[in-house]
Protein backbone atom coordinates (compact mmCIF):
# COMPACT_ATOMS: atom_id res chain seq x y z
CA UNK A 1 0.00 0.00 0.00
CA UNK A 2 1.33 3.59 -0.80
CA UNK A 3 2.19 5.58 1.75
CA UNK A 4 0.09 8.71 1.75
CA UNK A 5 2.57 11.63 1.18
CA UNK A 6 0.81 13.89 3.79
CA UNK A 7 1.36 10.76 6.77
CA UNK A 8 5.30 11.30 6.31
CA UNK A 9 5.46 15.11 6.34
CA UNK A 10 6.54 17.16 8.98
CA UNK A 11 5.50 20.34 9.47
CA UNK A 12 7.68 23.06 11.07
CA UNK A 13 6.38 26.02 12.53
CA UNK A 14 9.37 27.66 14.46
CA UNK A 15 9.52 29.08 17.35
CA UNK A 16 7.31 30.80 18.67
CA UNK A 17 7.23 34.82 18.57
CA UNK A 18 7.42 36.87 21.02
CA UNK A 19 4.15 39.49 22.00
CA UNK A 20 5.35 42.76 21.03
CA UNK A 21 5.48 45.38 23.96
CA UNK A 22 4.53 49.15 23.43
CA UNK A 23 7.45 51.13 24.36
CA UNK A 24 7.99 52.31 27.89
CA UNK A 25 7.27 56.20 27.67
CA UNK A 26 10.21 57.85 28.89
CA UNK A 27 10.29 59.34 31.95
CA UNK A 28 11.57 62.56 33.04
CA UNK A 29 12.55 61.89 36.76
CA UNK A 30 12.93 65.20 37.55
CA UNK A 31 10.22 66.44 36.67
CA UNK A 32 8.46 63.56 38.40
CA UNK A 33 10.12 64.53 41.59
CA UNK A 34 9.00 68.25 41.35
CA UNK A 35 5.89 67.34 40.62
CA UNK A 36 5.13 65.25 44.07
CA UNK A 37 7.43 67.56 46.05
CA UNK A 38 4.90 70.09 45.06
CA UNK A 39 1.83 68.15 45.82
CA UNK A 40 3.02 67.41 49.22
CA UNK A 41 3.79 71.06 49.73
CA UNK A 42 0.11 71.91 48.68
CA UNK A 43 -0.89 69.43 51.43
CA UNK A 44 0.56 70.67 53.70
CA UNK A 45 -0.14 74.06 53.52
CA UNK A 46 -3.82 73.15 53.61
CA UNK A 47 -3.64 71.07 56.51
CA UNK A 48 -1.26 73.38 58.31
CA UNK A 49 -4.15 75.85 57.23
CA UNK A 50 -7.28 73.87 58.88
CA UNK A 51 -5.01 73.03 61.82
CA UNK A 52 -5.11 77.19 62.48
CA UNK A 53 -8.86 77.66 61.79
CA UNK A 54 -9.27 74.63 63.99
CA UNK A 55 -6.95 76.00 66.92
CA UNK A 56 -8.65 79.84 66.47
CA UNK A 57 -12.23 78.07 66.54
CA UNK A 58 -11.33 76.36 69.86
CA UNK A 59 -10.06 79.40 71.15
CA UNK A 60 -13.21 81.40 70.30
CA UNK A 61 -15.33 78.51 71.78
CA UNK A 62 -13.56 78.26 75.28
CA UNK A 63 -14.11 82.01 75.93
CA UNK A 64 -17.79 82.18 75.01
CA UNK A 65 -17.77 79.11 77.16
CA UNK A 66 -16.36 81.25 79.80
CA UNK A 67 -18.95 83.53 79.50
CA UNK A 68 -21.60 81.40 80.12
CA UNK A 69 -19.80 79.91 83.07
CA UNK A 70 -19.91 83.27 84.93
CA UNK A 71 -23.35 83.73 84.03
CA UNK A 72 -24.07 80.38 85.22
CA UNK A 73 -22.68 81.37 88.73
CA UNK A 74 -25.11 84.18 89.02
CA UNK A 75 -28.18 81.24 88.41
CA UNK A 76 -26.66 78.60 90.94
CA UNK A 77 -24.62 80.93 94.40
CA UNK A 78 -23.62 79.34 97.00
CA UNK A 79 -26.06 79.16 99.67
CA UNK A 80 -23.93 80.09 102.46
CA UNK A 81 -22.46 83.15 100.79
CA UNK A 82 -25.11 86.45 100.80
CA UNK A 83 -26.04 87.34 97.30
CA UNK A 84 -24.65 90.53 96.18
CA UNK A 85 -26.36 93.26 94.55
CA UNK A 86 -25.77 92.29 90.95
CA UNK A 87 -27.78 90.82 87.98
CA UNK A 88 -30.93 89.49 88.77
CA UNK A 89 -31.53 85.26 88.15
CA UNK A 90 -34.06 86.17 85.20
CA UNK A 91 -31.81 88.44 83.63
CA UNK A 92 -28.86 85.67 84.27
CA UNK A 93 -31.40 83.12 83.06
CA UNK A 94 -32.12 85.28 79.52
CA UNK A 95 -28.29 85.98 79.29
CA UNK A 96 -27.52 82.28 79.29
CA UNK A 97 -30.52 81.55 76.87
CA UNK A 98 -28.44 84.51 74.82
CA UNK A 99 -25.14 83.34 74.85
CA UNK A 100 -26.17 79.33 73.91
CA UNK A 101 -28.06 80.82 70.68
CA UNK A 102 -24.87 82.37 70.29
CA UNK A 103 -22.29 79.76 70.82
CA UNK A 104 -24.53 77.91 67.97
CA UNK A 105 -23.95 81.10 65.90
CA UNK A 106 -20.49 80.26 65.88
CA UNK A 107 -20.75 76.82 64.39
CA UNK A 108 -22.14 78.98 61.58
CA UNK A 109 -18.99 80.89 61.12
CA UNK A 110 -19.22 83.66 63.15
CA UNK A 111 -15.91 84.87 65.30
CA UNK A 112 -15.96 85.95 68.96
CA UNK A 113 -14.11 88.53 70.59
CA UNK A 114 -14.06 90.40 73.79
CA UNK A 115 -17.96 89.70 74.51
CA UNK A 116 -19.01 90.66 70.85
CA UNK A 117 -19.53 87.91 68.13
CA UNK A 118 -18.59 89.56 64.41
CA UNK A 119 -19.67 87.42 60.42
CA UNK A 120 -17.84 88.37 57.85
CA UNK A 121 -19.80 88.00 54.73
CA UNK A 122 -19.09 85.88 51.52
CA UNK A 123 -21.93 87.40 49.47
CA UNK A 124 -21.28 91.61 48.12
CA UNK A 125 -23.48 94.21 48.73
CA UNK A 126 -24.07 97.85 48.50
CA UNK A 127 -23.89 99.63 52.49
CA UNK A 128 -27.48 99.87 52.89
CA UNK A 129 -28.42 96.62 51.94
CA UNK A 130 -25.49 94.49 53.90
CA UNK A 131 -26.73 96.64 57.21
CA UNK A 132 -30.19 95.32 56.39
CA UNK A 133 -28.65 92.16 56.21
CA UNK A 134 -26.90 92.32 59.38
CA UNK A 135 -30.05 93.21 60.90
CA UNK A 136 -32.18 90.02 59.98
CA UNK A 137 -29.60 88.37 62.53
CA UNK A 138 -29.91 91.22 65.22
CA UNK A 139 -26.69 92.71 64.62
CA UNK A 140 -25.36 95.74 63.25
CA UNK A 141 -22.13 96.66 60.73
CA UNK A 142 -19.78 96.65 62.92
CA UNK A 143 -18.12 99.38 65.02
CA UNK A 144 -14.78 99.73 65.63
CA UNK A 145 -14.19 101.28 69.17
CA UNK A 146 -10.71 100.42 70.44
CA UNK A 147 -6.84 99.51 69.10
CA UNK A 148 -7.46 96.13 70.13
CA UNK A 149 -10.78 95.63 68.01
CA UNK A 150 -9.68 97.53 65.14
CA UNK A 151 -6.41 94.73 65.50
CA UNK A 152 -9.16 91.93 65.57
CA UNK A 153 -10.75 92.74 62.33
CA UNK A 154 -7.82 93.93 60.26
CA UNK A 155 -6.26 90.54 61.15
CA UNK A 156 -9.49 88.71 60.79
CA UNK A 157 -10.12 90.25 57.43
CA UNK A 158 -6.98 88.83 56.09
CA UNK A 159 -5.99 91.29 53.49
CA UNK A 160 -9.89 91.81 52.36
CA UNK A 161 -12.33 95.05 51.92
CA UNK A 162 -15.46 94.79 54.01
CA UNK A 163 -18.23 97.56 55.08
CA UNK A 164 -18.21 98.53 58.59
CA UNK A 165 -20.91 100.42 60.33
CA UNK A 166 -19.39 104.28 59.18
CA UNK A 167 -21.12 106.57 57.37
CA UNK A 168 -20.97 110.19 56.64
CA UNK A 169 -24.45 110.27 57.49
CA UNK A 170 -24.95 113.03 60.47
CA UNK A 171 -25.24 117.01 60.20
CA UNK A 172 -23.27 118.31 57.45
CA UNK A 173 -22.29 114.65 56.64
CA UNK A 174 -20.30 113.91 59.78
CA UNK A 175 -19.59 110.23 60.33
CA UNK A 176 -21.23 108.54 62.44
CA UNK A 177 -21.81 104.41 63.57
CA UNK A 178 -24.97 102.56 62.42
CA UNK A 179 -25.48 100.89 65.95
CA UNK A 180 -25.90 104.74 67.88
CA UNK A 181 -22.30 104.32 69.19
CA UNK A 182 -20.69 107.30 69.69
CA UNK A 183 -17.73 108.73 66.81
CA UNK A 184 -14.49 109.90 68.17
CA UNK A 185 -11.97 111.25 65.10
CA UNK A 186 -8.95 110.81 67.95
CA UNK A 187 -10.32 107.17 68.03
CA UNK A 188 -10.45 106.47 64.42
CA UNK A 189 -8.25 104.30 62.58
CA UNK A 190 -8.15 105.67 58.57
CA UNK A 191 -5.56 104.81 56.58
CA UNK A 192 -2.91 107.91 55.34
CA UNK A 193 -4.79 110.43 53.43
CA UNK A 194 -8.33 109.56 54.65
CA UNK A 195 -11.03 110.22 53.95
CA UNK A 196 -10.58 111.82 50.65
CA UNK A 197 -14.39 111.94 49.78
CA UNK A 198 -13.25 110.83 46.08
CA UNK A 199 -16.18 111.95 43.96
CA UNK A 200 -17.86 108.93 41.46
CA UNK A 201 -19.79 111.26 39.25
CA UNK A 202 -23.46 110.24 39.23
CA UNK A 203 -22.77 107.41 42.39
CA UNK A 204 -21.73 110.74 44.24
CA UNK A 205 -19.13 111.27 46.98
CA UNK A 206 -17.68 107.87 49.09
CA UNK A 207 -19.85 108.76 52.61
CA UNK A 208 -19.75 104.74 53.74
CA UNK A 209 -16.09 102.99 55.60
CA UNK A 210 -14.56 99.91 55.08
CA UNK A 211 -11.69 97.80 56.21
CA UNK A 212 -9.34 98.15 53.12
CA UNK A 213 -5.84 96.18 53.03
CA UNK A 214 -4.41 99.67 51.90
CA UNK A 215 -2.53 100.34 56.06
CA UNK A 216 -3.02 96.35 56.53
CA UNK A 217 -6.90 96.80 57.49
CA UNK A 218 -7.08 100.25 58.46
CA UNK A 219 -9.96 102.15 56.87
CA UNK A 220 -11.01 103.99 53.51
CA UNK A 221 -14.18 105.80 52.55
CA UNK A 222 -15.78 104.32 49.19
CA UNK A 223 -19.13 105.02 47.56
CA UNK A 224 -22.23 103.51 49.32
CA UNK A 225 -24.03 102.21 46.18
CA UNK A 226 -20.87 99.96 45.35
CA UNK A 227 -21.12 96.26 46.19
CA UNK A 228 -18.42 94.49 48.87
CA UNK A 229 -18.53 91.68 51.79
CA UNK A 230 -19.29 93.37 55.10
CA UNK A 231 -18.87 92.87 59.33
CA UNK A 232 -21.89 92.45 61.34
CA UNK A 233 -21.56 92.84 64.79
CA UNK A 234 -23.79 91.38 68.20
CA UNK A 235 -23.14 92.55 71.42
CA UNK A 236 -23.80 89.30 73.63
CA UNK A 237 -23.62 91.86 76.79
CA UNK A 238 -26.98 93.69 75.12
CA UNK A 239 -30.30 92.90 76.89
Amino acid sequence: MATDLYETLEIGYGPPRARAEPPAPRGCPLCLWAVGTGVLLLLGAALAALGTLYVQGRAELRAVRAELAATTDLLTPDPDRPRSPGEPPEAAQRRQDQLGRWLQGLALGWHYHAGKIYLFSWDRRPWAAAEASCGATHAHLASVTSAEEQAFLARQSRGGTYWIGLSATGPGGSWRWVDGTPYSPSDSFWAVGQPDGTDHGQWGGEDCAQIHPVGSGLWNDHNCNFSFPWICERDLRAP
